[in-house]
């Protein structure tokens, strides 16, 4: 069972890498880091595939995850923001095409930013939503959480970076 069980987690290594890896590099901000939380999600994969049920898709499950790794390393850092746009910005693995998104590479540099000023759950829902195109159903499986949640959720993120764009700095007080 263990070859079959490493080529299926490889398999999936393969499909899944670069949407596991654009998800944690947005959510983190750290390269370096953000290639260990990748290692450990599908190590994490491997060691309780013999658990995954398929009552959710394989995409679901390896970002609810790297969802818990990724709330762990923000606990660890305790908002500490360690974050290299310029590298950030060349780093994003294709498909990820930032000119059909956003023209103004300037804009997408300074939202970024400001995601990161973003509570750890704002970041979350904004990520999956928005970066990574998931459905309000995919995010509510991946956190584990009610759509309704998951919609009232975006809605407070949106405000906040909007927030967060009119002042052009920190959000106090939440």
């Amino acid at each position: 069972m263990n070859k079959g069980k490493e080529e299926l987690v490889m398999s999936w290594y393969e499909q899944y890498y670069d949407d596991i890896y654009r998800f944690i590099l947005y959510m983190i901000g750290d390269r370096q880091c953000c290639e260990d939380l990748v290692h450990d999600t599908f190590l994490r994969a491997y060691t309780a595939v013999d658990g995954f049920e398929n009552r959710s898709a394989v995409k679901t499950w390896l970002f609810s995850i790297a969802k818990y790794l990724v709330i762990d390393e923000i606990r660890k850092r305790k908002r500490k923001r360690l974050f290299s746009t310029v590298k950030l910005i060349q780093e994003i693995p294709s498909p990820f095409n930032l000119e059909l998104h956003i023209e103004n590479k300037e804009f997408v540099l300074q939202q970024m930013e400001k995601i990161q000023k973003l509570k750890p759950n704002y970041r979350l829902v904004i990520t999956l939503k928005k970066i990574e195109d998931c459905t309000t159903k995919e995010i509510a499986e991946i956190l584990d959480w009610s759509e309704t949640k998951v919609r009232k959720t975006l809605s407070r993120a949106l405000q906040s970076l909007k927030k967060i764009n009119e002042v052009g700095g920190e959000i106090h007080g939440e």
